[in-house]
């Protein structure tokens, strides 16, 4: 599943040679989601129903759900990949072919579980594809690893569309296609300092204007950089629309966020998790109230505690008269939990 077309995001990247830092800001109808950590050695199955693509999980990662586990809005892996994805009701997915399917976010969870950097990432455009949704969701891609490569990934008439290195003039992306928004900034021109925020701001607007806080950014000290990274967030963001605010720092495994109803920002750092050595998938409702000052509380996801996540979150009226009925996808994502064993203990091998 995938939000309406309508929905407005911004993703940018921050970098020199000093600093890498990846902004996001999800603008939709729904705040409620949960903070997932996905652990390695998982074989999965692809949430589809023809020719689902089945992987086993490289790298654990920490991902912003807000449909049930396996289906991401974005994230980072322990490899310092990011994954985020933005709304563009232009896009085309290929037609059924000999490669198997994932779904529109499981492909970003797909990329977390199997790659380490972006030239990866395109090259699995080779063995799996993205099904063709039957509900109105189509998203764009931006994805950024650790060592500062970056790009946009599209799907346009049926296939993929990559911008990277000097196709990737811009290190941000909006609502529009990446070849539009860059013709904008073209004819436009970047920012200057002394221009104002534009008091509405369209997808084209927004882009040009992250695109011109990416270029002029500087890396200051940490502190300052992830300042820098947020308060660009806040001037392409779209008023009481803008619900989650992300900043990844990719080299230090450091999440930073806030959400509309808990505007403290909170941090997470991959070191403390110990990411490789999850034996369960855990969560952080991120609308709970956390014991945790600045940082989130964790606790097993059970099927029941899941359960009762998908019903209050996929059971709601207006989510069903904006959207559409998604509680049928309820049993299939609890299936995944079921199936789920957990990876061998290093000590036993069990």
């Amino acid at each position: 599943m995938a939000p309406e077309a309508s929905r407005a995001c911004t993703t940018f990247v921050l970098r020199d040679s000093r600093q890498l830092l990846v902004g996001h800001n999800l603008d939709w109808h729904w705040e409620r989601g949960l903070l997932i950590v996905n652990p390695r050695a998982v074989a999965k199955s692809a949430l589809v129903e023809k020719t689902p693509a089945r992987w086993t999980s490289q790298y654990a990662s920490v991902t912003f759900n807000q449909f049930g586990q396996e289906r991401p809005f974005g994230g980072m892996n322990e490899a310092g990949l990011v994954v985020e994805q933005m709304t563009y009701g232009g896009t085309l997915y290929p037609a059924p072919d000999d490669r198997p399917a994932v779904d529109l976010l499981q492909w970003a969870q797909y990329q977390l579980d199997c790659c380490r950097t972006v030239a990866e990432v395109i090259a699995t455009d080779r063995v799996i594809r993205i099904e063709r949704p039957t509900h109105p969701g189509r998203i764009h891609y931006l994805v950024c690893d650790a060592e500062g490569d970056c790009a946009v990934i599209e799907f346009l008439a049926g296939r993929m569309a990559c911008y990277r290195g000097d196709e990737l003039p811009y290190a941000a992306l909006s609502n529009d296609t990446y070849t539009n928004s860059a013709a904008f900034v073209r004819a436009q021109g970047l920012p200057g300092p002394a221009e104002s925020t534009p008091s509405e701001i369209n997808p084209l607007t927004r882009f040009r204007w992250a695109a011109g806080r990416s270029a002029a950014f500087r890396s200051r000290d940490p502190e300052q950089d992830v300042d820098y990274a947020f308060r660009t967030l806040r001037q392409v963001a779209q008023g009481r629309g803008t619900v989650w605010s992300i900043v990844y720092e990719p080299r230090k495994l450091k999440i930073h966020f806030f959400t509309q109803g808990r505007p403290q920002r909170q941090t997470l750092e991959f070191v403390r998790r110990e990411l490789a050595r999850r034996r369960t998938v855990q969560f952080a409702d991120l609308q709970s109230p956390t014991t945790n000052p600045g940082g989130v509380t964790w606790e097993d996801l059970t099927e029941a505690r899941h359960r009762a996540y998908l019903e209050a979150f996929l059971g709601m009226d207006e989510l069903k008269r904006r959207f559409a009925d998604l509680t049928p996808i309820i049993e299939p994502t609890l299936r995944t939990i079921r199936g789920f064993t957990g990876p061998p203990d290093p000590e036993t091998g069990r």
